[in-house]
């Protein structure tokens, strides 16, 4: 059972799926046929939560602007936070892909070039090394995260604008998928495509999402469809999901994996249960009719959606209540969003500047396991490296080392 799902039943807001609550019978040697009575009498007993409400409570501001990242000349359509949260990414109708330092709010270098069309999508490797860039020109491409200068030559096969680009948690594989009804899977490490592409989207895509465990790989678009992919095998999972009545413009999984949200042209976020491919409670609703990005709290407790016109809202997970918002306000059309890997800052991009707004809420003791996970991990690969790096020289000076003639042994003539 999930963190927001024991936070929902402890406070009497709902009652688990019976597969969850199965399982923890189970665990703790219950009677499961005298437990499942109870859940279904109190199904009967269970009332629908109530709809979201359609405007925000009056509240203090929860995000402050921190920095403004320069003006852009053209709209910004993507942002992405380096997993060491050190490092932001941005692009957009320029061609350019822009590094930026996450604390500062200053550029990291040049921006990077090689695209000849505007840019749609962006995405880090899960270690952070690489970075990978998509959009008009219809190639996909590679940039050493470190140093800024491209890895191999263009990712091409698409015969449209690619619009989102989504690795696989383990690194291994990079997904991407676009206006020519395809997502065409390669391999981070040569580029070289990994199989045939994945058909069957009746309309151009706008969204992946790999699950976090890396089981499955999610894709949506104008087709008003979600479709499920095997990861081991890439073919579908099962039949596409089809609550939406209109286009899909955006994908993204709870952290622990146990929601996918979705959102698109119906001006609403819909939150799908992982285990039974059903929707969770009512729709989110936004104030328009266009929601064009969506993304989860690191600490999965909020979901934020963007409102074309409106600006950032978020909702409680566990409650489906409108919280807070708008969260972030440019004054202008909000296009895109992404969280800080710590949940301390959240990035939002509009047509002229890319925004840094911090929250004033006290960290949470996830968040903070989460930022001490971190941390270790990054001692670890420093360790690795290290270690690495001394063998290596170990090496090196063997290999300098003169090869002395071994003295004939008696006997040996």
């Amino acid at each position: 059972m999930s963190h927001t799902t024991a936070h929902a039943v402890i406070r009497c807001r709902r009652l688990p799926q019976w597969g969850n609550l199965e399982l923890v019978v189970e665990a703790l040697d219950g009677d499961v046929a005298t437990f499942h009575a109870l859940w279904l009498a109190a199904r009967t007993t269970v009332t629908e939560p109530p709809a979201a409400p359609s405007v925000p409570r009056e509240e203090e501001p929860r995000y402050q602007l921190v920095a403004e990242l320069g003006h852009q000349a053209l709209p910004v359509r993507g942002v992405a936070f380096h997993p060491d949260g050190h490092t932001l990414a941005s692009a957009g109708d320029d061609r350019m892909v822009r590094l930026w330092d996450a604390k500062t709010g200053l550029p990291l270098g040049d921006p990077l070039t090689g695209h000849t069309a505007a840019l749609r999508a962006l995405a880090f490797h899960p270690n952070g090394h690489l970075l990978a860039s998509a959009g008009d020109d219809t190639t996909v491409r590679l940039w050493d995260a470190g140093n800024g200068r491209p890895v191999g030559g263009p990712l091409a096969g698409h015969t449209n604008a690619v619009m989102a680009v989504a690795f696989h948690p383990d690194g291994h594989a990079l997904a991407s998928a676009g206006d020519d009804r395809m997502v065409r899977l390669w391999d981070a490490k040569t580029g070289r495509p990994l199989g045939e592409p994945l058909t069957g989207h009746a309309a151009g895509l706008w969204a992946l999402a790999f699950h976090p465990d890396g089981h499955l790989l999610a894709s949506a678009g104008y087709d008003k469809t979600i479709r499920l992919w095997d990861a081991m095998t890439w073919r579908p999972l099962r039949e596409p999901l089809t609550d939406h009545p209109a286009g899909i413009r955006a994908l993204a999984f709870h952290p622990d994996g146990h929601l996918l949200a979705s959102a698109g042209y119906d001006g609403a976020v819909r939150l799908w249960d992982t285990r039974t491919w059903r929707t969770e409670g009512h729709p989110l609703v936004a104030k328009t009719a266009r929601v064009v990005a969506v993304a989860f709290h690191p600490d999965g407790h909020l979901v934020a959606g963007v409102d074309r016109d409106e600006g950032v809202h978020m909702w409680d997970v566990s409650t489906g209540r409108l919280v807070r918002g708008p969260v972030v306000d440019h004054g202008v059309p909000v296009r895109t969003i992404a969280f800080h890997p710590e949940g301390i800052l959240l990035a939002s991009a509009d047509d002229r500047s890319v925004r840094l707004w911090k929250s004033t809420e006290p960290e949470t003791e996830q968040v903070l396991r989460q930022r001490i996970a971190g941390l270790r991990a990054r001692l670890e690969a420093v360790e690795r490296e290290r270690d690495e790096l001394a063998a290596l020289v170990q090496r090196l000076r063997t290999a300098d080392r003169p090869i002395r003639a071994e003295a004939p042994r008696p006997g040996n003539g």
